[in-house]
């Protein structure tokens, strides 16, 4: 179904498309905070462009991970190797698969086979003449559980063993759990997987809404200022489509009021004042520098100015490593793509610097 408020990013797409097609790389990992459009553009923008080329492609999302993903991913990807007609030492295994319906596959033998392990899947993928393209959802989610090491061992493996025929797109919003799962040296996605920063969009998507809303309503729209609220929603394009579809809805509705109401909604939904209330003093300090966009945490200047607002008459070294330690654990913050720390979620970015 259309949407018409979906900005595509076609060409980007096609870009990444053609590095796989080609041999260039065989697996990328976009990485970007939730919300901001990740799973649209892996639907929107990747499968028709890939299926235009060719590609058989497989779509599954981690997001809602828990004891029985590895049973749910292992199910998906065989009733899409019998989509494709492929059998091979999968047979007796897909003969067990009863039905499909919108909650996935489920088994219909009380003593089913044997399961074929990720690594088995991927391989008869790659023996079945079609070129594979996986989607790859919010990876990261499996880097928290703790029973889903095998999982990740033998999809590393069938990735790593038949790169040349099945390609892979992960995407992931926690670059903590990203790290934990890719960056051992040992593990053949440290070896294929190319790290991307998921691009943000700017102020041509803006622009893009508000010719959809003039269009609509034949009222007139600041571009420039809707781009700024774009900016103080920290590039999330999910909330500027709602204060537009509002807009449309209702177009009497003014700009700053529709924007206001939106980030009233987030803030008191997501509840981040009482969020806030439960971290250390110290915590939200180091959060608020990161919103300023302070690097130096551990600098003479910036540990200073901790003590200052703290009361007290130092903030030594290991007291701020303690505190990034904890942020970190709790997934507040992050190291981005190019190794600096930073709030790891942009709703709760935003809504620490409307305090500032």
């Amino acid at each position: 179904m259309h949407d018409p408020l979906y900005y595509s990013r076609r060409p980007y797409a096609d870009a990444l498309l053609t590095m796989l097609a080609e041999g260039v790389v065989s697996a990328f990992t976009l990485f970007a905070p939730r919300r901001m459009g990740k799973t649209q553009f892996l639907l929107n923008d990747i499968q028709p462009a890939a299926e235009a080329r060719d590609f058989a492609v497989f779509y599954f999302s981690f997001m809602d991970s828990d004891a029985q993903t590895e049973n749910r991913f292992r199910l998906a990807l065989l009733d899409f190797a019998s989509q494709l007609g492929i059998g091979g030492k999968l047979k007796a295994w897909l003969a067990g698969i009863e039905q499909v319906s919108a909650f996935g596959a489920s088994l219909s033998r009380e003593k089913a086979p044997a399961p074929a392990s990720i690594s088995e899947v991927i391989e008869a993928l790659a023996q079945g003449g079609r070129r594979i393209l996986l989607l790859l959802d919010e990876v990261q989610e499996l880097a928290r559980l703790s029973d889903t090491g095998g999982l990740i061992r033998s999809l590393r493996t069938g990735l790593d063993v038949h790169r040349a025929q099945v390609k892979v797109i992960f995407t992931g919003s926690s670059m903590n759990g990203l790290r934990q799962m890719f960056s051992d040296y040992k593990a053949p996605f440290f070896q294929f997987a190319h790290a991307m920063a998921f691009p943000r969009l700017e102020q041509e998507f803006t622009d893009f809404l508000a010719d959809i809303y003039q269009a609509r309503t034949a009222n007139t729209l600041d571009k420039q200022a809707l781009y700024q609220w774009l900016v103080r929603f920290e590039h999330i394009p999910l909330h500027l489509r709602t204060i537009i579809q509002n807009m449309i809805i209702d177009p009497t509705l003014p700009l700053d009021v529709a924007a206001a109401a939106q980030q009233q909604y987030l803030h008191d939904s997501a509840d981040y004042a009482a969020v806030w209330r439960e971290l250390k003093a110290l915590d939200r300090l180091l959060l608020q520098a990161l919103a300023q966009e302070k690097q130096t945490l551990y600098a003479q200047d910036t540990r200073q100015w901790l003590a200052t607002q703290m009361g007290v008459d130092d903030v030594s070294v290991p007291q701020v490593q303690a505190a990034l330690r904890r942020l970190t654990r709790g997934d507040f913050i992050t190291k981005n793509s190019e190794g600096q720390w930073a709030v790891n979620h942009p709703d709760m970015l935003g809504w620490i610097r409307e305090q500032l």
